[in-house]
Order: structure tokens, then C-alpha cells, then sequence
């Protein structure tokens, strides 16, 4: 006998599961407020999908005055001029879900402050040039940034982590001193700020419209740099290195907030792409969550119960959490696929393997038989 299927109830929606709780996952998508493109008007699950399409398909480097659409105009595929409500449920006297919002010209997740000279994104030949040290010397070790795809308009805290290794790696004189500065400038960024990007202190939940993956981005590469330069004393009995408290507190966070707003969830990622995007857009959006999430599982494994006093991470308070470790059973999604095409270098190489034919993935299957919690059991046998 087939096991139960638990089928999602919204109109026009195919989606079916096997478990109950992975469609009152799912069914909570269809109630987010959507962010539409001012070009084409397609609407996208997050911000960083709408940046990526923007800069892409239309050849703009930040998307100028974005709103995100009512639930009404969402429903009738019209355009939502915004306003408190819209303009076009104020003229069909209905009730807008708009209404009572905080009006502004860019409703994005927020992002960390950038108020510091130090913290603002170095467009310099200097910047540059460590940039592509990053590139040469630490991206075959921690592949989880997509490339080809990449924007030095990205988020400047993204772009500083990236410097920070670049620096470290490039063996010039007083680099080290230097990277270790901005390095430990950030560390008190990323912890003042918590509440901006910590799914517990901001409240998030399961939100695809909240994953700031760039700003995870960072942070994981802040955690790596931490756990090369500045260890803490000699090995523990199971060989594993350690991190500091702070930086041991930030693994934490970092992992507890990624499964609160459902980033291991494979459904959640296909959210976040869009039927109307070319086949290897949509699959840059889901690799480059799936790239991520290993990287920080592999973090995880290598920092999570280890800390300079020898006291574990179930120390460590998160607040409203009760499971925030991170093991095979929660990695919900199915292997990276397209090595070749992850690692093309440039447009020119990401053209050469194949990209424009290739398909995107099937946003109406799940892939569940392949997810890697499936194996979980043998996993975690020998200790992985």
C-alpha cells in the first residue's frame, strides 16, 4: 500500500506530501506577500531571488523602489502600486493587507547597518584584487558561493568576509594584522546586530521572504576564518579542533536561525524560484542553498561541541529553541548535482558546459526519495 498523501488545499496547487507537517510547511507559502519585479512585473519568494533576476534578465544592479504586492492584487495577478492600503483596494473599498503596514520604497528583509567606513564595500583595484585571491586560493575549499552568478554589488558584509580571506590568504606584508582587524570589526557587527539577522531575536519563522542568505553567507565565512586564526589551545579526546566562546555562540545562532525560517527544507527553496525564470536561473537559486547548507552542516560537524573551556554547545542558551544542533537528519534536500557547472569560472566557461540548455529544477516535485535525511542512520553510524 502507498503511504497517506496529505494534499495542499489552495487553489490551483498541486503540491502533496507524505508528511502532515511538511504541508502546514508548505501551505504557509501561499499566504507570504510576494516581491514583484518593476520590469516584467514576475514575483519571487525572497529578496535575494528578485536581486539575482534583476541583475540577470534586466541589467540592473539593485532594483530601485521594490514593493511587494497585497494579498488581493497577488490573487488577481494584477500590479500593486502599493501606498497604506493600495490604491487599487482603496478604490474597490475592500479590505487591504497592506493596510497598517510601515510604508517605505524598499520593504526588504533588513540587513545589517553599514555605518562604518570600515564596513563599506571596497570597489578599489585593491578590493578587487583580494576578491579574486578569494576566489584562487579559498573557493575550491568552501565552494558555496556561486561564482559565476556573483556581484560585487552584493552586501558589503558579504563582500568584507570575502576580503578578510583573501587577505589572510594572499601572504603580502602586514596582510595577516590587517585581516585579523577587519575580521574581528565585523565579529562585533554581526554581534551587535544579532537581532537583524538571528531568526529568534527578530521573531522570523519559517519565511522563504526572510532567508538574508547572503548575510549567512558571510557569517559562515567569518566562523571559518575564526576557527583557522584564532584557536583555542590543544585538541579535545575526539580530535576535533574548537572555537572561542563569541564565535562558538555565533555557530549557534547561525545554525538555530537557518532551521527556524526552514532553510534545509527542500520545498522551501523551490519557493523561491519562479516559473517564469530561465532553466539555470532557477537552479543557481536551489544549488547555491544546497551549497550552503552543506558547507555549514561540515562547519557544524567540525566546531559544534567543542569550546575553549571544554564546555559543549548544549551550554549554550537560544532562546525558544529546543533542538538547534544539526545532524544528517535534518539536511532535507537532495545532493548538490551539476559539479561542473557550480565551478565554471566565468560566463564564458559557465556557457561552455552546457548552461543555456540545461533545465531548471521541477518546481511541483520534491525530490523526497533523494533528500539526504534518508540516509541519516548511516550517517550518523560512522560519526559523519
Amino acid at each position: 500500500m502507498s503511504p497517506k498523501t496529505f494534499r495542499c488545499g489552495s487553489r490551483g496547487c498541486i503540491a502533496s506530501y507524505q508528511r502532515k507537517e511538511h504541508l502546514r510547511r508548505h501551505e504557509k507559502q501561499h499566504h507570504q506577500q510576494a516581491l514583484r519585479c518593476i520590469v516584467c512585473d514576475h514575483e519571487f519568494g525572497r529578496r535575494d531571488t528578485l536581486r539575482r533576476h534583476m541583475q540577470k534578465i534586466h541589467d540592473i544592479s539593485e532594483p530601485p523602489q521594490v514593493k511587494r504586492a497585497c494579498t488581493h492584487c497577488r490573487n488577481q495577478k494584477i500590479r500593486c502600486e502599493g501606498g497604506n492600503p493600495c490604491k487599487e483596494c482603496s478604490r474597490r473599498t475592500i479590505d487591504c493587507s497592506r493596510s497598517g503596514q510601515r510604508e517605505s520604497t524598499d520593504e526588504s528583509p533588513p540587513t545589517l547597518r553599514q555605518d562604518s567606513p570600515s564596513l563599506q564595500t571596497n570597489h578599489s583595484a585593491k578590493g578587487s584584487h583580494y576578491l579574486e585571491l578569494y576566489w584562487e586560493l579559498f573557493h575550491s575549499h568552501w565552494p558555496f558561493i556561486h561564482r559565476t552568478s556573483f556581484s560585487e554589488h552584493e552586501t558589503p558584509l558579504l563582500i568584507q568576509s570575502m576580503v578578510v580571506l583573501g587577505l589572510w590568504m594572499s601572504q603580502e606584508p602586514n596582510a595577516e594584522a590587517k585581516a585579523i582587524e577587519l575580521h574581528n570589526l565585523l565579529g562585533s557587527a554581526l554581534r551587535d546586530q544579532a537581532d537583524v539577522w538571528d531568526a529568534f531575536k527578530s521573531g522570523q519563522t519559517c519565511n522563504s521572504l526572510a532567508w538574508p542568505l547572503p548575510t549567512y553567507q558571510a557569517i559562515l565565512l567569518h566562523i571559518i576564518f575564526a576557527g583557522v586564526v584564532k584557536p583555542c589551545g590543544a585538541l579535545g579526546l575526539d580530535l576535533k579542533p574548537c572555537l572561542l566562546p563569541d564565535d562558538l555562540d555565533l555557530l549557534t545562532r547561525l545554525v538555530a536561525s537557518c532551521k527556524k525560517i526552514g532553510m534545509f527544507y527542500y520545498p522551501n527553496m523551490l519557493f523561491g524560484c519562479s516559473l517564469h525564470n530561465v532553466g539555470p536561473f532557477n537552479w543557481v537559486i536551489v544549488e547555491e542553498v544546497k551549497h550552503f547548507n552543506l558547507a555549514l552542516f561540515k562547519v557544524w560537524k567540525a566546531f559544534g561541541k567543542s569550546s575553549k573551556h571544554g564546555i559543549g554547545i548544549d551550554s549554550l542558551q537560544v532562546a525558544g529553541s529546543a533542538d538547534w544542533g544539526l545532524g544528517p537528519h535534518d539536511l532535507q534536500f537532495p545532493l548538490p548535482k551539476n559539479v561542473e557547472l557550480w565551478n565554471a569560472k566565468s560566463k564564458e566557461e559557465w556557457l561552455a558546459v552546457g548552461a543555456e540548455k540545461m533545465e531548471g529544477p521541477d518546481l511541483n516535485d520534491t525530490l523526497m526519495s533523494e533528500w539526504i535525511e534518508n540516509s541519516a542512520e548511516v550517517l550518523e553510524g560512522i560519526g559523519i
